[in-house]
């Protein structure tokens, strides 16, 4: 990403002591080098300009930031994500720290909607490396939400992931409301997009390996 800056500078906290090295262009000011010593957290401090030459616009959307940092929140439950504006006399700050994961993203998603059960439903399963969460929860209305990510980047299109998840939704619904006995009594037949009106759902996959197009 350093080639996308007018520069960058890297300073790197680890081991007791405190690394940096600066980038003009995507080419090395010089090589690392130790600058100093720390006590207490270690981490990455990342500084950058972005290159008007790259982009068109290189102003800053608070908006847009706070939406994509607030999604990374919840798709990795407990970790702290700070943002500031101080581009303005009037400081902006938001701390974003969700513990509740999933269920926590798809209670914010609906925060004004009127639930037709009284919890999400999350699932959570690994299988050949691949971790997979879902969280579930239908509201009163008609619309349904389902937004896919693929190590924490949307799937604006949902791909395979979507299929699959829709696929097994309708198997599952259906199969109960089969068994139960309530299609029967009801004299109705369900359709996939019977099972998905009024739903917000989350679907998160992380791939140790990922080969993948529509992460842009």
């Amino acid at each position: 990403g350093d080639a996308l800056s007018v520069w960058l500078k890297l300073r790197i906290r680890r081991n007791g002591k405190v690394h940096e090295i600066g980038f003009t262009h995507g080419v090395a000011d010089a090589p690392l080098s130790v600058i100093g010593e720390y006590e207490g957290r270690s981490g990455t401090e990342v500084t950058f300009l972005a290159s008007p030459q790259t982009f068109t616009m290189t102003d800053y959307d608070y908006g847009t930031l706070e939406h994509r940092l607030r999604e990374l929140a919840f798709l990795n439950s407990g970790v702290r994500i700070l943002l500031t504006d101080k581009r303005h006399s009037d400081v902006k700050q938001e701390e974003l720290l969700y513990d509740g994961g999933l269920e926590a993203f798809v209670r914010y998603l609906d925060r004004a909607k009127k639930p037709l059960v009284d919890k999400p439903v999350a699932i959570k399963g690994e299988k050949d490396g691949i971790t997979v969460e879902v969280a579930l929860w239908w509201n009163d209305s008609y619309h349904e939400n389902v937004l896919c990510f693929t190590n924490n980047i949307p799937q604006r299109d949902g791909g395979t992931h979507m299929a699959g998840f829709r696929a097994a939704l309708t198997r599952q619904v259906t199969s109960y409301a089969e068994t139960s006995g309530i299609l029967k009594k009801e004299k109705v037949s369900l359709q996939g997009e019977d099972c998905r009106e009024g739903l917000t759902a989350i679907l998160s996959v992380k791939v140790p390996d990922p080969k993948f197009s529509s992460q842009t």
